[in-house]
């Protein structure tokens, strides 16, 4: 029988290994959304050559980011070098952290529900384009996806088991996700949440959250370490928010002029001609850069408030949720094609998870905590800037509300059938 379940996890690994690895070798190893995944490698590169790390220009440190996916890059670099053959590898090291992604959410869902539904969004992952696309570049969607997925595995079993070397796996592959995407810090609240749901035990709860804080300050203290250092003053996680939050105010309808975001950075340079990001005065351009993205959102609000509310609460939620993550053709599938799906697929979840809701029975607390976690990501993404890349590593806890409204329809189903039939027979 365990032969039989461990076939049945090997299956979406496969199909997702055997499809990532197609698209790599077939395209050839300079595909790029040249954006984002050059930025990251140009990092590495940096890094190795001046022992600097920087993101906008070789010699000038950054805080944009945190390190995580540089390190990886570096490794791949410094072992395989620049070329061809480095470019091959580190595309299929990020499919690997990818398919190892994939194997986290199977054993999530297996959990929390049975085999067959997490083979069911196993295979929808292993298959879905969007994930395809971003397993084959150097971004940070693949490694997060695979933290936080293990994260959330070992979330769910300290809250049955608590037992201490859960709480310790789960810190630190929440460290492991604050260092590719330090949006999730907050997350640790739904967590928290979920473990008092599940009644865990005061005392043991504060021991293990002492565990917890010790674990993350040791992890980002070299990065803290690093910023006083060069930076001169203490910086938690990146500095970098203010850019997303200010392209934030170009999303919607009605939102105030300039309606460009270059022109209101030319103004802020008109008015300290000193700033950019490239130079040495990264932090105050990232400053000047949030008190622009403060005063539109102020006048946005006092002057449309009706259009402000229903960009940041519906326009902008479906640019998350309603548009795949498609900046690549690849496999012959058409953008339309990709868009109808999504359109369809992001329905039949959404009622799949009130459906689960409403009558999952003993699954309740699990199916909060997950509607509770695309609630905390849709919320964040929409305060700063919305782009459907940024939800496509957690579009698995979306797209669960298919089988598991399905699962939640047929059990009430069968149990209203034994009801009646208990019924009858008393009769």
């Amino acid at each position: 029988m365990m032969r039989k379940w461990t076939s049945l996890a090997l299956v979406p690994l496969i199909v997702a290994l055997a499809v990532r690895l197609f698209v790599i070798f077939y395209y050839g190893p300079y595909v790029s959304i040249h954006s984002d995944d050059m930025g990251y490698y140009h990092s590495a590169e940096w890094l190795l050559q001046y022992g600097i790390f920087a993101y906008y220009t070789p010699l000038k440190p950054t805080v944009h980011m945190l390190p995580g996916i540089t390190f990886i890059l570096v490794a791949v670099i410094a072992i395989f070098g620049k070329g061809a053959l480095g470019l091959y590898v580190g595309k299929v090291v990020f499919t690997l952290i990818g398919v190892t992604g994939i194997l986290g959410v199977y054993k999530v869902i297996e959990y929390m529900w049975n085999r067959w539904i997490a083979l069911c969004v196993g295979l929808f992952l292993a298959i879905y384009i969007p994930s395809i696309i971003t397993d084959t570049l150097f971004l940070t969607e693949p490694p997060f996806m695979a933290a936080f997925a293990w994260t959330v595995y070992f979330i769910l079993r300290a809250a049955d088991e608590q037992r201490l070397k859960y709480i310790v796996g789960a810190a630190i592959l929440f460290v492991v996700t604050i260092y590719f995407r330090p949006n999730v810090i907050l997350w640790a609240v739904i967590a928290l949440l979920y473990l008092l749901f599940k009644r865990y035990p005061l005392r043991l709860l504060v021991g293990h959250g002492a565990v917890v804080i010790g674990i993350v300050l040791v992890c980002l203290a070299p990065w803290w370490i690093r910023n006083a250092l060069v930076f001169h003053q203490f910086i938690p996680l990146t500095d970098d928010s203010s850019n997303p939050l200010l392209l934030g105010t170009f999303q919607g309808i009605n939102f105030p002029a300039p309606t460009n975001e270059v022109t209101v950075e030319h103004h802020i340079l008109d008015v300290h001609p000193q700033l950019r990001p490239q130079s040495e005065h990264e932090i105050p351009w990232f400053k000047a850069e949030q008190h622009a993205a403060m005063y539109r959102i102020r006048e946005w609000y006092h002057a449309h408030p009706g259009d402000f509310i229903q960009s940041y609460f519906w326009i902008k939620p479906g640019v998350l949720w309603n548009r795949a993550y498609y900046p690549i053709r690849v496999l012959g599938i058409l953008p339309q094609t990709m868009k109808t799906i999504q359109h369809w697929l992001l329905w039949a979840s959404v009622i799949g998870h009130a459906i689960t809701l409403l009558l999952a029975r003993g699954r309740r607390r699990q199916a909060i905590f997950v509607v509770l976690t695309l609630l905390y990501y849709t919320l964040l993404y929409c305060v700063f800037f919305a782009y459907q890349r940024y939800n496509e590593p957690i579009m698995w806890l979306m797209f669960m509300g298919v089988p598991t409204g399905v699962y939640s329809l047929m059990t009430f189903g069968a149990r209203l059938f034994r009801g009646r039939r208990r019924s009858g027979v008393a009769a």
